[in-house]
């Protein structure tokens, strides 16, 4: 089973759902992906830990924003949220959310990229991120979309040192792999059609793909994309739950450590 007990500065650690409908979210998640759910203390709404054997695997929250659609968000760990916040500005980023306590589960901001993909950061106290991922229902990888990669990933290398590998896909187009280290943690790429707002998005491992999309689509999801297989890395499909929040599910042609 992959576990981890941490993160290293740079690599996404969490990812949860701000939506319009928890009760329905969680129902229909639990549906695809076996999610039980414990309640966290918060100082503001209420907030859902999805788990997978007992292990944190993803959160569910109320929508805050008016207006703002229902989105899976993606966490960078930091080890110093106000710092990094202030290397997003100096970056050419934005501070959406200044950086604040969440009880003694860590510290946070909101902040977005030059090219206005939003994501969160994340100073881990009592809670780092993810337990369990790389199997059905948990965490598998966050890849960014956007309409100026070089601008996008020039930031990220400022802000967290990352490297950055080319390869190219099957379909010949650029594909940018974000290391830390030696380690690919997520991905980024031009997003292929010019209404798909710049953004990050997030990818859940599954046993069985086509199965998940039966499962999604007869509890009131639709089939954005897909399937489509990249050989050596598996089968994935681009998915919306019933209230508006794009994911993707992948299932891997291996094992993931």
């Amino acid at each position: 089973m992959p576990t981890r007990d941490g993160y290293a500065e740079g690599i996404p650690s969490w990812t949860d759902l701000s939506t319009t409908d928890v009760a329905g979210a969680k129902e229909f998640y639990t549906t695809l992906f076996g999610w039980e759910y414990s309640e966290e203390e918060t100082d503001s709404a209420p907030y859902s830990m999805a788990t997978k054997k007992g292990l944190s695997a993803a959160g569910i929250g109320e929508l805050q924003t008016e207006g703002h659609p229902p989105v899976w968000s993606t966490y960078f760990a930091v080890s110093n949220a106000d710092a990094t916040a202030a290397k997003v500005k100096d970056a050419g980023g934005r501070v959406l959310l200044e950086p604040f306590d969440v009880t003694d589960a860590g510290r946070m901001a909101i902040v977005s990229d030059p090219t206005g993909a939003v994501f969160g950061i994340w100073q881990a106290g009592n809670h780092f991120g993810a337990a369990i991922v790389n199997e059905h229902g948990a965490l598998n990888w966050n890849e960014l979309l956007t309409d100026d990669t070089e601008k996008a990933l020039a930031f990220y290398q400022e802000v967290f040192g990352h490297e950055i590998e080319v390869s190219t896909s099957l379909t010949g187009s650029d594909y940018f792999l974000i290391k830390v280290g030696d380690r690919g943690v997520a991905g980024a790429m031009a997003k292929p059609m010019a209404e798909i707002p710049n953004h990050w998005g997030v990818y859940f491992a599954v046993d069985d793909v086509a199965k998940t999309i039966v499962q999604a689509t007869e509890n009131g999801g639709s089939l954005v994309h897909g399937p489509q297989e990249i050989p050596e890395v598996g089968t994935f499909a681009g998915l919306v739950d019933p209230y508006g929040s794009n994911f993707t599910v992948i299932q891997l042609a291996s094992e993931v450590d």
